[in-house]
């Protein structure tokens, strides 16, 4: 065996345990913090913000991330099993629906960055445009465009032929060779990687510079305001957090796909093809960061979310202190209505 030979097998088999041990931690850490996602963002506190219900529904979608489209990704980039490669139709619903589901987190939150900037502006015609229903409306909308925007995958996805990482002829689950193939993959970093990016950070500009026209306008804040205000801030970090990281997490595989649509023509060695197939997998690997972190990334920077959580566990873990503590509320409630209700005399004869 050449050395050319061994370094191939170093590369293939370094590739085999970045994308296991990875997608492992992303389903382990996903996995917990998305659950936890779910129940804080549900409390009543948070329940009824409009910026909540797009982290609460971008989580809703992380979570078939993690629990589905890991799992299967080991299984086909880790141990090339996958019957996509084999079934033209399971081809077909695999990569449009997986697609589609890692896509809407992302426009979510765009939406999210959009709210905190309508939230923020100094006129208050604009803050009503940001709402409960509002954000509604706005999450079907996006979801249904999102759909639309990848119809043509189900139609030009087919199981052709490549060489891979091994030097090896095998059947793949690929776009239509040609022109297609370098549409898709400009398409989908755009709408994945490049365009939501972009958006997270006007949005978070504007954002900025709403906050800094009201604070000069407005440098006092009456007391009633400060706790709404307070949690505002709270949602902006926590936002801001989460954009940081998909932009970090989902910036090397655009620049992988760019740079394969490039070299799309090129003639390349089986060493090439593996090197990059490492960039390509690690690149991809990392894109589920984007996905699984956003419980930890709120947990550190929004103390709301760090006191809802606290109090989640605290409730699990004290049930009957929880209950008893709720029940001397009531009963001081009913007992201060009770001294405040006037006294009525009745009067006989």
């Amino acid at each position: 065996m050449s050395s050319i030979d061994i370094r191939i097998n170093q590369i293939n088999t370094a590739v085999t345990v970045i994308i296991v041990v990875v997608s492992l931690i992303n389903f382990i850490l996903g996995t917990i913090g998305l659950l936890f996602n779910l129940l804080v963002f549900t409390r009543r506190s948070l329940g009824h913000e409009p910026c909540s219900l797009y982290l609460f529904s971008s989580t809703c979608f992380n979570l078939f991330v993690i629990i589905v489209i890991i799992p299967v990704r080991i299984a086909s980039e880790g141990f090339n099993i996958d019957l996509g490669n084999y079934n033209l139709i399971i081809c077909k619903i695999e990569f449009f629906t997986f697609y589609i589901i890692r896509t809407i987190p992302c426009w979510l939150i765009v939406l999210a960055c959009f709210d905190r900037y309508l939230h923020s502006s100094p006129r208050a015609y604009i803050r009503q445009i940001s709402s409960y229903k509002t954000a509604k409306i706005s999450i079907g909308i996006t979801s249904i465009v999102i759909i639309i925007l990848h119809i043509h995958m189900p139609i030009y996805y087919e199981i052709s032929n490549s060489v891979d990482q091994f030097g090896n002829i095998t059947p793949g689950c690929y776009g239509r060779k040609g022109i297609y193939r370098t549409f898709i993959a400009f398409w989908s970093t755009a709408l994945y990687s490049l365009c939501p990016s972009f958006l997270m950070l006007v949005f978070g500009l504007l954002t900025f510079n709403n906050i800094r026209q009201t604070r000069q306008v407005l440098p006092r804040i009456p007391q009633t305001n400060q706790i709404t205000r307070r949690r505002d801030i709270q949602l902006g970090r926590m936002l801001a957090a989460q954009v940081l990281v998909v932009i970090i997490a989902t910036l090397p595989i655009s620049i992988y796909r760019l740079y394969a649509s490039f070299t799309l023509s090129l003639t390349k060695d089986i060493f090439r093809l593996a090197v990059e197939n490492l960039a390509y997998k690690t690149a991809n690997a990392l894109t589920y960061f984007a996905h699984s972190t956003s419980f930890y990334l709120y947990t550190l920077t929004g103390t709301v979310f760090r006191r809802e959580f606290f109090k989640i566990i605290r409730k699990y873990r004290h049930p009957n202190r929880t209950n008893f503590v709720t029940a001397r509320v009531a009963i001081h409630q009913i007992s201060n209505l009770r001294n405040n209700q006037p006294i009525t005399i009745k009067r006989t004869g």
